[in-house]
């Protein structure tokens, strides 16, 4: 297994738990003020430090190859579907309370704020599921 791969596996992993946690934040606490589900999401959502300590913990091996032609290829499609999801999550949610609310419907600023947040979380995520298929799910060699 590679360093993309075991990256991947990372951000998967703590994504994952970050949204489990915040989900069962939000049912358990749906009935309190947004100002406690918000330090929630706060809370739920440092696990994604561990995804920058990847960073540190992986480092380049010297006088190893590192990548091929291969590599390069499967990281420019993986993003490529990563930015691609997360633009059309951007449409979906900007657009969407218009055709639900119609044009007299309101909509709270406060879920605006976590647009771009939960954009990045569709990149991270659909990036390292992306690198994980392309890669076979296994080791560098598909096993």
């Amino acid at each position: 297994m590679n360093k993309e791969q075991k990256m991947a596996w990372i951000m998967v992993i703590t994504i994952s738990l970050a949204l489990i946690i915040s989900g069962i934040a939000t049912v358990t606490l749906y009935p309190c003020s947004v100002e406690k589900i918000l330090s929630i999401f706060v809370l739920a959502a440092s696990p994604g430090i561990c995804v920058y300590l990847g960073f540190l913990i992986f480092r380049r091996p010297k006088g190893k190859v590192l990548f091929d032609e291969r590599d390069i290829m499967i990281k420019r499609n993986a993003a490529f579907a990563g930015y691609l999801a997360s633009w059309v999550f951007m449409g979906l949610a900007c657009s969407l309370p218009f055709y639900i609310l119609g044009p007299s419907g309101t909509v709270s600023v406060v879920w605006y704020i976590f647009m771009p947040y939960a954009a990045l979380i569709i990149l991270g995520f659909v990036t390292s599921i992306a690198i994980l298929v392309q890669y076979g799910w296994g080791d560098k060699n598909g096993k």
